[in-house]
């Protein structure tokens, strides 16, 4: 009796530490439950930012229900509801991307979107645009193929019903990773997680990113002014909109007190010159003036409010100068 007593035992103690050793496995939600952190779990340790868009909130403020009654926009709109099955306005929930460390000097991005979706009218969009893409199984997943022969092999993954996965492929496949519990998820990553702390995560749009040290050294050769820029080591951002008005909040942190002063005022002197150039256009230079330049200790800092009226005419202006709000689907 006694052996099997030690022998159940040391089956439950390996059981346990096999399940351990693996970790747990991070389910991706249903569509339209989805929350910032249930994606955002999914991503691997290593990963150096994060952006994170509630789509289906942003879509009812009434700035882009304005925007949405467009003729042209509605129709743009339509076009791509007829030949990927996804409505825009109704079908897309949360959008969360992450971005790994660079290799050779190439990005790896990786989103992760949660709706509702048409998997074979998706891949139809997929076959007509890109004729010679592939497709290959990894692990329980396919991912299938952008355009094979570029250098950057980019690639999408119907995770579930629910949940896409897409960018480049390396991150597709360290994201399934994570899923299954076989890599380390974001939750693990103490820089990241701090970084997190100090952003405003109930904004419409918010991201973290630490900053490659060499990739800002290069940015301060090209130019002696912007020297300060070498010492930022992360970047936060959030925009939301209450009150009838965008509202952002932008931080570069890193620098020392007198840095972050010496940025400071060389973003307040570009915004001069912004204001100088865009006089011709009122809304624009409005827009420019309202800009916050402000410096800490800790970071410099860069915040806006544009009211519902001024939105509006940044908008009819970008459509004046651009032509073009949506791009075609041809």
């Amino acid at each position: 009796m006694k052996r099997k007593s030690y022998f159940f035992a040391s089956w439950l103690i390996l059981v346990v530490i096999f399940s351990i050793s693996c970790g747990p496995k991070a389910k991706a939600p249903e569509a339209g439950k989805a929350r910032a952190t249930d994606l955002l779990r999914l991503l691997p340790k290593e990963s150096q930012g994060i952006f994170v868009w509630d789509v289906h909130r942003a879509m009812t403020t009434p700035v882009a229900r304005r925007s949405l009654q467009d003729k042209e926009v509605a129709a743009q709109i339509e076009e791509l509801k007829n030949k990927s099955g996804i409505d825009i306005t109704q079908d897309v929930f949360l959008v969360v991307a992450g971005m790994l460390p660079a290799e050779a000097g190439e990005s790896k991005p990786v989103v992760l979107a949660n709706l509702r979706y048409d998997r074979e009218k998706i891949l139809s969009l997929m076959k007509e645009k890109s004729p010679e893409s592939r497709e290959t199984t990894y692990s329980n997943s396919v991912i299938y193929y952008f355009e094979p022969e570029q250098k950057q092999e980019m690639g999408l993954c119907f995770f579930d019903r629910s949940n896409v996965f897409l960018g480049e492929v390396a991150s597709i496949k360290a994201v399934i990773d994570v899923s299954e519990g076989k890599r380390e998820s974001i939750q693990k990553n103490e820089e990241i997680n701090s970084l997190i702390k100090a952003v405003n995560t109930d904004s419409i749009v918010w991201s973290a990113f630490l900053l490659p040290p060499e990739a800002l050294a290069e940015l301060a050769k090209s130019n002696a002014m912007l020297n300060p820029v070498q010492k930022i080591r992360s970047l936060l951002m959030s925009f939301d909109y209450k009150n009838n008005a965008l509202m952002a909040d932008i931080k570069a942190m890193g620098a020392d007190e007198a840095q972050n002063k010496q940025m400071a005022e060389f973003l307040t002197g570009l915004r001069a010159m912004g204001a100088m150039a865009a006089s011709k256009y009122p809304e624009v230079t409005e827009a420019i003036n309202r800009l916050q330049i402000t410096s800490t200790a800790q970071y410099v800092g860069l915040s806006f409010s544009l009211p519902e009226d001024l939105l509006l005419k940044l908008g009819d202006r970008v459509k004046q100068e651009v032509g073009q709000s949506l791009p075609k689907w041809d």
